[in-house]
Order: C-alpha cells, then structure tokens, then sequence
C-alpha cells in the first residue's frame, strides 16, 4: 500500500512494501513546515520505525544555518522514531549538499546512516542496500 498526502513545501509518500519513505521539498519551506512533515510521517499507521528514507532536495533552496541547527534537535530529539535506517539525501549543488553534511555529522545519530547524492536512481539503489 503506497499513502501519499495533500501537496505542500514537504510532502511524503509512504511505500510500505518497500519500507521506504520519500521526502519531497520544494521552494523554500520553513523549519515549522518541514518538522510538521516528518511529524506526519511518523504517526502516519503506514510508517514503520526502521523504514528509510530518501529525501530530494533537488527543488529547494538550500537551507539556512538557523533552519540546520533546528534540523539537528529535531533528528536528535526523534531518533527513536527513526531507527536504525539509511537515509539518502538527494541535493541540487554542493551548498544544499554541505548544509545536509553539516546536519548529519553534528546531529552524531547513531541508528541512522546517511548517504549524499546528486542522482535519485543512485540513492534509490543504496537505501536498498544495491549500491
């Protein structure tokens, strides 16, 4: 069974056969919208903890150093709802790349292992564990 929800800055779709969530950003969207999607995804009764995930950034603006230090509490703080999973961040350009690499190495998550791309075909194949 695949959920999806009403388009807004972040959307997700669930795709519970494959325990994959996707996360799709767009424009500019602020801390508050982007926490109220992960918030949704995880009372959402298709997700499961330990389900990966793979972000696209790709339409999005790279996010501000107030928005990353946010991002940091908010992966710290939720852990436990992630679990041990692999998240793939898919950016347009080595800013949004750098502010992604920026969250993940001080967020010091243990469980979640987080891989970078520039190709979504690419990070579908690691989070499946074929790449």
């Amino acid at each position: 069974m695949i959920t999806a929800v009403t388009p807004m800055p972040v959307i997700y779709t669930i795709d519970r056969p494959a325990r994959l969530v996707y996360l799709t950003t767009f424009g500019d969207p602020s801390f508050e919208e982007w926490r109220e999607a992960l918030l949704k995804v995880f009372s959402d009764p298709a997700f499961e903890t330990g389900f990966n995930f793979i972000s696209d950034r790709r339409r999005s603006a790279a996010p501000g150093a107030e928005f990353v230090e946010r991002q940091i509490v908010f992966i710290r703080e939720h852990e436990p709802e992630l679990g041990r999973c692999r998240w793939a961040a898919v950016v347009p350009d080595p800013a949004t790349d750098e502010a992604a690499r920026a969250v993940t190495s001080r967020a010091g998550m243990a469980e979640v292992e987080v891989g970078f791309f520039y190709d979504l075909a690419a990070a579908r194949r690691w989070v499946s564990g074929r790449g």
